[in-house]
């Protein structure tokens, strides 16, 4: 669901369907906004326990001082981080009604998103808002529909894929740079260093680095990035095959399919913004020129 284009064809009462777009895409930017805002302090938080937890090894004299300094933050991370989750909750769901929105010409309730502008009331600036509001601008013209639905489907788990894919070869570079590095220092310590000072050091700098990935859920987030990437290539792919087998797709074959891709990407990690900005302008011209829908 990223690309720099026009808004799809106008729905049958097109300035209400108008309205809709535009408050939903407000909507779906701050709350994915608030929920990495809030993923990133968790992430912050769970950088300095680790750093505490390495001094107080290192340290041995500021030893009983550390429960009482990782207490309290470890309970400030639990509830940082279901406040993101909740923030994460509120944005698929957003992005679910402009899913419906865009691809069957689902009118969301009135009230239920009334409440959610006040919650969510904090605008973003301008530039980064219009940014954010092409990652959720769909190429399709079709009419409301099964068929436009798949279109924006395929779409969204096109890109979806290749910016997991993106996040997993990151995280899993990372990953491994740093084993290979650790395990090479722990060989040299076992070998040239042993029974030195120096030696005994350089092993705990070793422990502490593998410690760290695991703490940080490095290894896991490059698992989670991994699982994301092929659950969004099968749903692409599947996609792709029933937009080219079926003369006239089946709703409920295409609810199915949608509904499995909205729960398989609430269950994955959060993409950085980051992320789209570095890979957007490459993935927007492969998808023009290499998996355009002919409309």
């Amino acid at each position: 669901m990223i690309t720099e284009t026009q808004d799809d064809a106008p729905s049958p009462n097109q300035q209400e369907s108008a309205d809709y777009v535009d408050v939903l895409k407000k909507l779906v930017n701050r709350a994915y906004k608030k929920a990495k805002l809030w993923t990133g302090v968790v992430a912050i938080l769970e950088i300095f326990l680790f750093l505490s937890g390495i001094i107080a090894v290192f340290f041995p004299t500021v030893s009983l001082s550390y429960p009482w300094i990782a207490l309290p933050v470890a309970l400030i991370g639990v509830f940082i981080s279901s406040k993101s989750s909740g923030f994460k909750n509120k944005a698929e769901m957003l992005k679910r009604k402009h899913e419906y929105l865009m691809g069957f010409g689902t009118i969301p309730n009135k009230g239920e998103l009334a409440d959610l502008q006040i919650e969510l009331s904090n605008e973003l600036p301008e530039e980064e808002d219009e940014l954010l509001r092409k990652g959720i601008t769909y190429w399709s013209k079709k009419s409301a529909g099964p068929i436009r639905t798949l279109e924006n489907l395929m779409e969204s788990a096109w890109f979806t894929k290749h910016l997991a894919g993106f996040c997993a070869y990151c995280l899993g570079t990372v990953f491994l740079v740093s084993l290979a590095l650790a395990i090479s220092l722990l060989i040299l310590c076992a070998t040239s260093l042993a029974g030195t000072s120096v030696g005994l050091a350089a092993s705990k700098c070793i422990a502490a680095t593998i410690m760290f990935l695991i703490s940080t859920r490095v290894l896991v987030s490059w698992l989670a990035y991994l699982g994301s990437r092929k659950n969004a290539e099968s749903i692409d792919s599947a996609a792709g095959e029933l937009l080219a087998t079926a003369k006239k797709a089946d709703a409920f074959e295409v609810q199915k399919l949608l509904s499995e891709y909205q729960i398989m990407r609430a269950s994955a990690p959060l993409i950085p913004t980051l992320v789209w900005k570095i890979r957007r302008n490459a993935l927007n011209k492969a998808w023009e020129t290499l998996k355009h829908p002919q409309n």
